[in-house]
């Protein structure tokens, strides 16, 4: 236990008056971390509660769950219990009975600590699991980032006993005389953990006694760096990459300023971002990228999660795929020229001061350039989209319009838009939103120009 309570200070994983959130099996593990917390609570004033879930795959799991109960009342720790039928779940969720398992149980513990109120969720992975982690994650493909293991903190839950081994964990229950359950899942080599713990580890401490712990040893040094890392990361990422909304907008000029690893590291970020997570977000897709930014203008990619990524002169452009299916679109990032090949036509921007003169027509227009809340494109007509009216602030669906106007339907989606999100600044040759009308308080004016592309 004094190991335990060595790594806790080390990375100040539980302090005075925490509440903690037990992940409770039964087995060794999870019994020699309660029983090390309750230890623990001697010396700092800490509430804790278990929690057990029953998956109901195996009979003998009854017979788990009332141990669990027992050892909960002998040592007045609260126990929250659930079950679930596993084999079901997984099914339903169209993923492995491992995977439907984990994922049920870190819901239900999460749902506990935030039912309490309390300050973190302890499990009971130890300095074994580290190192299969790691040589799982190398097996299946992994970065950096993957090398780390299982790490001490991490989105909640605390882990206090990665310096431990399985056999130190075993030989001080044993000589403690406590019971614990035993899980005859853990012995079939169907499963690739289990195939790691039970036949490659043990192969490789015939090289060396000590490869567990050298594993271990990296996967921690891999997380020091992984935290320096992020905060460079993070640096450079912030001058390349912009994100407006649900567009992340990348400047491949900064990008080539930048060592080739950290192009990587700043296009998997990107991407992430736009897709809402980075599991099975490959080298392959990042290497798309990359080829992206050296093709021409117009190019564009599929990227997993309907992830649709485009070259705009000296920008790449990621976003969500038109839940519609709808428009062609084409982002105005600053001023300049930009041809719009769906419309055959060039849209012109420029910001001018407020006391330049600028002469509208049909196909010139200014607007509040600081109104603009969103990615400002040019695009065609999406379900949705809207625009003021008038000084009152009277709101008008673009579609609605269509109708009044008597366009008929196969034409509204040809019928080039610039648009600030869903909001309608200009239906180019017909009309503006009153929004962002320049007023006496307008600063800055952004003057819009249409003009019709020659034909070749």
């Amino acid at each position: 236990m004094k190991q335990m309570k060595a790594y806790i200070r080390k990375y100040n994983l539980i302090k005075n008056g925490d509440k903690i959130v037990v992940a409770f099996s039964g087995g060794p593990d999870s019994v020699y971390l309660l029983m090390g917390l309750l230890d623990l609570k001697k010396e700092l004033d800490i509430s804790l509660v278990a929690v057990h879930i029953n998956h109901k795959l195996q009979r003998i799991a009854e017979e788990h769950a009332e141990f669990v109960r027992e050892f909960c009342e002998e040592h007045d720790v609260p126990l929250y219990y659930y079950e679930k039928d596993i084999n079901s779940y997984a099914k339903q969720c169209k993923i492995s009975i491992e995977e439907a398992g984990r994922k049920f149980r870190y819901q239900k513990f999460y749902e506990v600590k935030k039912m309490l109120g309390f300050d973190s969720i302890a499990v009971a992975h130890h300095q074994d699991d580290r190192a299969e982690t790691v040589l799982y994650r190398l097996a299946r493909g992994t970065g950096w980032k993957g090398l780390a293991g299982i790490r001490a903190v991490q989105n909640g839950i605390i882990r206090p006993m990665l310096e431990i081994s399985k056999q130190d964990i075993v030989k001080y229950l044993e000589q403690a005389g406590q019971k614990y359950n035993i899980d005859p899942s853990n012995q079939d080599i169907f499963y690739a953990r289990n195939r790691i713990r039970h036949q490659i580890i043990p192969e490789l401490k015939q090289v060396n006694p000590q490869a567990v712990r050298h594993i271990c040893d990296l996967a921690e040094q891999m997380d020091e760096i992984g935290d320096y890392l992020e905060a460079e990361i993070r640096v450079y990422y912030d001058r390349c990459v912009e994100q407006k909304k649900d567009r992340w907008i990348i400047s491949i000029y900064e990008l080539e300023k930048c060592h080739a690893f950290m192009q990587k590291e700043i296009l998997k970020k990107a991407l992430a971002g736009a897709a809402g997570r980075e599991r099975d977000l490959s080298r392959r897709h990042i290497q798309d990228l990359m080829q992206l930014a050296g093709a021409q203008t117009g190019r564009k990619v599929d990227l997993p999660y309907q992830v649709e990524a485009w070259k705009q002169y000296d920008h790449l452009i990621l976003q969500k795929k038109d839940p519609y299916g709808g428009s062609e679109e084409i982002f105005i990032i600053e001023e300049g020229e930009y041809k719009i090949p769906f419309a055959n036509g060039i849209l012109k921007a420029k910001i001018t001061q407020k006391n330049e003169e600028i002469l509208q027509n049909m196909y010139t227009k200014t607007f509040d350039y600081d109104k603009i809340n969103h990615s400002m494109a040019v695009r065609t007509y999406r379900e949705g989209d809207y625009f003021i009216m008038n000084r009152q602030g009277q709101h008008k669906k673009l579609n609605r319009y269509f109708i009044d106007q008597k366009i008929p339907g196969d034409q509204r989606r040809r019928i080039p838009i610039v648009a600030d999100g869903s909001h309608v600044m200009w239906i180019i040759g017909r009309r503006v939103s009153e929004a962002y009308q320049v007023t006496q308080e307008t600063k800055s004016i952004l003057q819009l120009s249409w003009e019709p592309m020659e034909e070749a």
